[in-house]
């Protein structure tokens, strides 16, 4: 049964079993693309959870006419919990011990390797955080998520031209904040 069914019986008789399916679609792909970002286990299943019930209660608000797909709906609302959870009080509090080892590997570049610095990440991570949320959204789709610049406009409704611009403009800040960090 494919989605759009689930979403129709999901909707029109809150069907549990429609619900269950369309989360076990999904689960594993957001909860990958969740803790790519996160530092430990049981905060990207807390936060894949607050999606996935974001998702059931807002469900009746997709409209599959509208351009997006489901995933780029279900994608958009975890970008968002994440960058809530990284503007939380919880994570301020928190001391992030994350490793690279806990960091999929992203790119080959002199960025990554200053990654390996545990405090590093923590200060990047704190940084990227204190951006606008569009910002931090193409950010993270790009880097944590790997998808393209064009798929990234589709779900944030961009030029493709200004989802590049705004990525190749944080990288370049980037640059600039952390030039000095060895």
């Amino acid at each position: 049964m494919n989605e759009l069914r689930l979403i129709k019986r999901i909707r029109r008789s809150g069907d549990r079993a429609a619900a269950d399916r369309l989360v076990r679609l999904y689960y594993d792909e957001i909860y990958r693309f969740i803790r790519k970002q996160v530092p430990d286990d049981e905060i990207a299943l807390d936060l894949t959870q607050e999606v996935f019930i974001s998702v059931l209660r807002s469900i009746g608000h997709y409209d599959a006419r509208g351009g997006a797909s489901f995933r780029t709906w279900l994608y958009r609302i975890a970008s968002n919990k994440l960058i809530d959870w990284y503007r939380s009080r919880s994570y301020r509090n928190r001391s992030l011990t994350m490793t690279l080892d806990e960091l999929e590997p992203i790119d080959d570049t002199d960025f990554t390797r200053l990654l390996e610095n545990n405090e590093f990440v923590e200060e990047v991570f704190a940084f990227v955080g204190g951006l606008p949320p569009d910002t931090q959204k193409i950010f993270r789709l790009h880097l944590f998520g790997g998808y393209t610049f064009r798929e990234i406009a589709e779900m944030v409704d961009l030029a493709e031209s200004s989802v590049k611009s705004r990525y190749y403009r944080l990288i370049h800040k980037l640059g600039k904040e952390f030039e000095d960090h060895e």
